[in-house]
């Protein structure tokens, strides 16, 4: 008894929300706020278009993970001996003045 109950109950809710969901509601006669006598509503008259398509990156294209890593040739550091020894004295005498 109480399961039919329970089902015939949720069942009509359910009827009902989806009859709410047809319905169209009724114009209710507003009025203005006051100091809003006389003003216009503002309608767009054309539409504004975005489309999201053209940022998303394409998905047909295959690219290699080779492509994608850059050389270590192209990086094109020149780095001699005697610039890291001058440049780890600069730091290391830094650290020491610091560290005073």
């Amino acid at each position: 008894m109480k399961k039919s109950f329970l089902l015939l109950a949720a069942m009509l809710f359910l009827a009902y929300i989806g009859y709410a969901q047809t319905v169209t509601p009724q114009p209710t006669n507003q009025q203005q706020p006051k100091g809003f006598e006389g003003v216009g509503q503002y309608v767009e008259k054309e539409e504004l278009i975005i489309e999201v398509k053209s940022l998303i990156p394409p998905t047909g294209v295959f690219q290699d993970k080779s492509d994608t890593y850059q050389k270590s040739g192209e990086y094109k550091f020149s780095f001699s001996l005697e610039d890291i020894r001058k440049q780890s004295d600069i730091l290391l005498n830094k650290w020491l003045k610091e560290s005073k």
